[in-house]
């Protein structure tokens, strides 16, 4: 199934995606996790070929632009572009599939305004990181210290492709030789000084205000739409108590455990990953394959 790059503006952002599938399928836009890139979602864009795919570059990553200015990269920043390029596709309703960061901003979209989100799906996350009222400050600081250290610090440069790609295997969540190749395809730039990732160093900083449990919880009771969460067995929130208690608080979220890390939905378990979306979208198997 071939693949399509397109371009959207968001304000004063120039973003990038990868399309696939069926023009006039169901409408699902997809949103990649730290530091990937929409190539995330390229073991998955084949099988779900009845809906019409929009795999988006988040502001900073990939091949869309960096947000100017010393801010970090606050969640809700990203819904406004969301929903901009969702009218942009002449989509008044649509699904939301999310990978960890992007699944806890198609969380907070489907919180803020459900009326536009038919289905969720969210895989290895969901729920932004909190932080109550007495830890706002040092949160505010931690940030901004991590932004001078990121704008200060030199890009790293590569001598070759596969140094990039290698370096990428070894990141916070370990990837497979295979699954970081598809990300770096699209996210590594070669320049006269070598190789290098094309992501925005600022994304190196955590954000500058979290919102508190209750405010989280808030969200979550706003929601409308049907919620998948698909999750490995070895992977990110299998680890993480306080995830698993919401997960055990939120009995209408429809839960599938997988064998796989925190990036199953890439080549280790797309088969089955693609199975239990397309049972959630409600499209018959017969028709993953159409274009």
């Amino acid at each position: 199934m071939p693949v399509s790059e397109q371009t959207f503006v968001a304000g004063r952002l120039r973003l990038a995606a990868r399309r696939w599938g069926n023009p006039g399928g169901l409408p699902v836009m997809a949103l990649h996790g730290w530091l990937d890139n929409a190539a995330s979602f390229d073991c998955l864009g084949p099988l779900l070929g009845a809906c019409d795919l929009v795999c988006l570059d988040l502001a900073g990553h990939g091949k869309s632009q960096g947000r100017v200015g010393m801010g970090a990269y606050n969640l809700w920043q990203d819904l406004g572009e969301i929903f901009c390029v969702a009218d942009q596709l002449g989509w008044e309703r649509f699904a939301l599939i999310g990978h960890s960061r992007g699944a806890m901003i198609a969380f907070l979209a489907a919180g803020t305004l459900p009326e536009r989100i038919s289905h969720l799906v969210l895989i290895e996350g969901g729920l932004p990181r909190t932080a109550t009222a007495e830890q706002a400050p040092e949160v505010l600081a931690d940030s901004l210290r991590a932004l001078r250290l990121a704008t200060a610090r030199a890009r790293q440069f590569y001598p070759g492709f596969a140094e990039a790609v290698a370096a990428r295997q070894q990141g916070l969540f370990p990837l497979t030789e295979s699954d970081a190749l598809l990300l770096a395809r699209h996210g590594v730039v070669e320049t006269d000084r070598g190789f290098h990732w094309s992501y925005d160093p600022k994304l190196m900083a955590g954000s500058e205000v979290r919102f508190s449990i209750e405010q989280v919880e808030a969200f979550r009771r706003r929601l409308t739409a049907p919620t998948q969460v698909i999750l490995g067995l070895q992977g990110f929130i299998a680890q993480e108590p306080e995830a698993l208690a919401w997960l055990a608080r939120s009995p209408e979220w429809q839960q599938v455990w997988l064998p796989g890390d925190h990036h199953l939905h890439m080549h280790a378990q797309c088969d089955a990953v693609a199975s239990a979306i397309r049972r959630h979208l409600n499209i018959p198997d017969d028709e993953e394959g159409l274009v």
